[in-house]
């Protein structure tokens, strides 16, 4: 029989114990018939592993190849990955311990890098004879500013670790590759206030090494200095093809370069972004094919596709699953092609799969998804509904609903509106054990793409160009009174939830709007001053197209801030944030807090010691959870047992 239960207070199958289990694999590599990735590890601390599985033993557990005492991380541009490579054997990687590159031949782990340095290494490629590797290498300094901090690209000699900067000059470089076949090295490069997203180069060279370091010579810009365009994720095929993507048509469509000339590989531009924004290195949306490299295997929306590129045309595959990340490609013994990449669905959770192409099926997990599935009776898909904002346009995001089989609530749910970070960031609806954590609750949640969101080609990312706090605001809002006006949610129960950039309109949608009842702030941004002032370098410019220019633009910056606003928020607010995040530091929390406090306004703080950017500890993974749950409990007035609760300021009633 199906119990009415408050909307908020239904037993979940979900625990919150359960979210911190299964992280996201990234850095996927395949190397001589064995699988490798990287993924933190909540119950360590969240230190990175590298884990190593033979394709064709996929039932066999994979194997944890770092001892305690090493984490695999970087923290170059801060945000990282590109943190690890193989090539014939020999394992490459960046311990964030001490920030020295260590390399692993028969299981004996040595450094390469000399100690005591204020160097960080990232985004590494491997010469095929192993003599040498080329990465991204980002210098600090004591009590340094954002523009101190000097990144190039280097080449390290892989017997005596000498190094050599290939490239300098610009404020910012990624994705550097080696051909297999041609002694060629690719890489892109930008300057400020430029993001990758905005306007890059893309550079090309022969190389030649000799005594320890490699040379470059007719190095070429092959696009970016003639047009504005973003370009990312230059890869070589087999055949010494450089090709890479490019937004010059206003949406991120494939190219080669030819030696000569830029080529693109359909016969016209797609209004579609095949690949996504380069907030971290190494990402890998599409790969050439080992076996005939004029044709590629890439995403297309929910599909995997051939994208041949003689004939020009553009293939699905069938496939059970229609989210995909890490992608490469491997070859068997029998010269059967394989697609190996994080597989997911809305139903089925992220797991590291091998696609054959030819049959065009699963034939290997390598990765299960740790956290128990959950049956479909409690399973919310997300629908994307679009919805009309600000100026007669419309905006994007996926709504759940609140979905338990044992309960039923009483009139309508409450709505969790989520401001995904970035802000030059995306959401999609791909499989979120978080979000059925609140749906199983009898919470509706709407993930919010709002204006400046990626995936809907340049136009829709330029929305929010000097209009941060303005466009993102409104969408989130409007998303919330839209839902409600379609009789899906309680108007009167609307809470927003977002963390870093997510948290500022979060915070930008309370203190500008009379929309929401609640707010969550995950270490977000509350003064943008702050933000242009304490930054790390790779964002220090990133105001200048978001808000303006700094200190020029002084005024509109705290126009935009909520903290200098703080006694427009009438409704409560819980902050979490992190005692060591470098990317928005605890002052942007904490200014906050106090200000809402003197204005008697309900808050809560927590600060978690030892955390950065993003919390990876299991214990505070769940505590967030818990006591966001626990917070609107007290709000909305519906009960949550078996959580301690923390102090609300200024609120009468403080049930712990």
């Amino acid at each position: 029989m199906v119990e009415i239960k408050p909307f908020g207070a239904w037993p979940s199958p979900i625990t919150a114990e359960s979210l911190s289990s299964g992280s996201v694999a990234y850095d996927t590599c395949v190397d001589n018939g064995s699988i490798y990735w990287c993924a933190t590890v909540a119950t360590e601390q969240g230190r990175g592993q590298i884990f190593k599985q033979k394709i064709n033993e996929s039932n066999t557990p994979p194997q944890a190849l770092l001892p305690e005492g090493y984490d695999c991380l970087t923290r170059v541009h801060e945000y990282g990955r590109g943190s690890f490579k193989v090539s014939n054997d020999l394992i490459v990687f960046s311990n964030n311990k001490d920030c020295r590159i260590y390399t692993i031949i028969n299981d004996e782990i040595k450094p390469l890098t000399p100690a005591d340095t204020l160097y960080r290494y990232a985004d590494f490629a491997i010469d095929t004879q192993n003599r040498f590797l080329v990465c991204i290498r980002e210098e600090h300094f004591v009590n340094e500013e954002p523009k101190d901090v000097v990144n190039v690209v280097v080449s390290i000699d892989l017997n005596s670790g000498k190094e050599t900067v290939i490239a300098h000059g610009k404020d910012f470089y990624s994705s550097p590759r080696l051909s297999p076949c041609n002694n060629e090295l690719a890489y892109v490069c930008w300057s400020h206030p430029n993001m990758p997203w905005d306007f890059t180069e893309l550079y090309h060279a022969k190389v030649e090494f000799e005594n320890e370091q490699l040379n470059l010579r007719d190095l070429v810009c092959v696009a970016g200095d003639k047009i504005d365009e973003s370009i990312s994720q230059p890869k070589f095929g087999n055949n010494g093809t450089l090709y890479f993507a490019s937004d010059r048509s206003l949406f991120w469509n494939f190219y080669s370069f030819d030696g000569k000339n830029v080529n693109l590989l359909l016969e016209k531009p797609l209004e579609q972004d095949f690949v996504g924004p380069a907030w971290r290195f190494n990402n890998s949306d599409y790969t050439p094919l080992e076996s005939d490299a004029s044709k590629l295997v890439v995403i297309n929306k929910n599909f995997l596709a051939i994208l041949d590129t003689k004939l020009k045309t553009l293939t699905n595959l069938n496939c059970k699953y229609d989210h995909f990340t890490y992608i490469r490609v491997y070859l068997d013994e029998e010269g059967n092609e394989y697609v190996i990449g994080d597989m997911s669905s809305p139903t089925e959770p992220s797991q590291i799969c091998s696609y054959d192409i030819k049959n065009q099926s699963i034939a290997h997990i390598h990765r299960k998804s740790v956290a128990t599935r959950l049956d479909p009776e409690y399973l919310s898909v997300g629908e994307e509904v679009i919805f009309p904002t600000t100026n007669g346009k419309s905006a994007y995001c996926y709504y759940y609903a609140p979905k338990n089989p044992k309960f039923k609530g009483d009139g309508l749910p409450p709505l969790r509106v989520l401001s995904h970070g970035g802000p030059t960031g995306s959401t999609d609806n791909s499989y979120s054990r978080a979000i059925q954590y609140w749906t199983t609750r009898g919470f509706a949640v709407a993930d919010v793409n709002y204006g400046g969101s990626t995936g809907y080609g340049r136009e829709y990312r330029n929305r929010l160009q000097l209009n941060w706090g303005i466009v993102d605001v409104d969408d989130c809002c409007n998303a919330a009174l839209y839902l409600a006006d379609q009789g899906l949610v309680d108007r009167n129960k609307l809470a927003i939830e977002g963390g870093s950039a997510g948290g500022f309109t979060t915070l930008a949608s309370l203190a500008f709007r009379k929309v929401f009842q609640a707010g969550c702030c995950c270490y977000g941004i509350s003064d943008i001053t702050l933000l242009a002032k304490e930054t790390h370098k790779f964002e220090s410019r990133y105001p200048d197209r978001l808000i303006g220019e700094y200190p020029k633009d002084k005024a509109v910056y705290e126009e935009r801030s909520p903290l200098f606003k703080a006694d427009e928020i009438e409704c409560p607010v819980i902050f979490f944030q992190g005692s060591e995040d470098k990317v928005v530091p605890p002052s942007q929390a904490e200014v906050m807090v106090n200000a809402l406090k003197q204005k008697n306004v309900p808050v809560a703080y927590v600060l978690y010691q030892g955390e950065a950017h993003g919390f990876k500890r299991a214990e505070n993974i769940k505590r967030t959870m818990e006591l966001e749950q626990w917070f609107y409990g007290q709000i909305f007035g519906f009960p949550v047992e078996g959580i301690e609760g923390v102090e609300i300021y200024n609120f009468p009633s403080n049930k712990k």
